[in-house]
């Protein structure tokens, strides 16, 4: 929830510098298939259906680590777009720490515990977290940041995270001002 704080903020600055929202559509994406696929295979993984079968929720850290792939590729072949490049530092650095971690983004109790969620035990698994621990590898890249509970939507990030949101806010905020300074030469 933390990166879609941030766009709705590029969006509010970008109308009301003159930009408009139909503009996005114009922005040429390349493999914007296999974009799709890598999050409608995430979507499919952290579903209920798949989440309460044990036979399929046993492949959930190898199904995300697919889909972080096929993003991470899209990613790398739009590097044309500006924003793109922290896009793609922050999934590669989520995706290597989820690598190192067997297949889930490790939290800390104390992030957790500040966004008012369930503190997970070390090595506890939740949907795509897992509770870290002393064997937590890249642990200052995992979820350690939290928008404390009480706050609009409260959750932990990570840097990676807030790299993500930091490009797409800029990728969204100079799409939606037009073409112009949209493309890096």
């Amino acid at each position: 929830m933390f990166i879609f704080v941030v766009l709705a903020v590029a969006i509010g600055i970008a109308f009301a510098r003159g930009g408009k929202f139909s503009r996005l559509a114009q922005i040429n994406f390349r493999l914007s298939a296999i974009i799709l696929a890598g999050f409608l295979i995430q979507v499919l993984i952290f579903s209920s259906p798949w989440q309460d079968d044990s036979q399929t929720r046993a492949l959930t850290p190898y199904a995300y680590l697919l889909s972080l792939f096929l993003l991470l590729i899209a990613l790398s072949q739009n590097q044309h777009l500006k924003g793109m490049r922290l896009i793609t530092l922050g999934f590669a650095l989520n995706a290597l720490v989820i690598a190192l971690n067997g297949g889930y983004m490790p939290t800390t109790p104390e992030a957790r515990a500040l966004a008012g969620q369930p503190v997970l035990a070390p090595g506890a698994v939740r949907n795509n977290s897992i509770g870290a621990g002393a064997d937590t590898r890249l642990v200052f890249f995992s979820d350690i940041f939290a928008i404390p509970k009480g706050l609009p939507f409260p959750n932990v990030f990570s840097v990676g995270d807030v790299l993500i949101a930091l490009g797409a806010a800029y990728l969204i905020y100079k799409g939606m001002r037009g073409p112009d300074g949209l493309y890096d030469s």
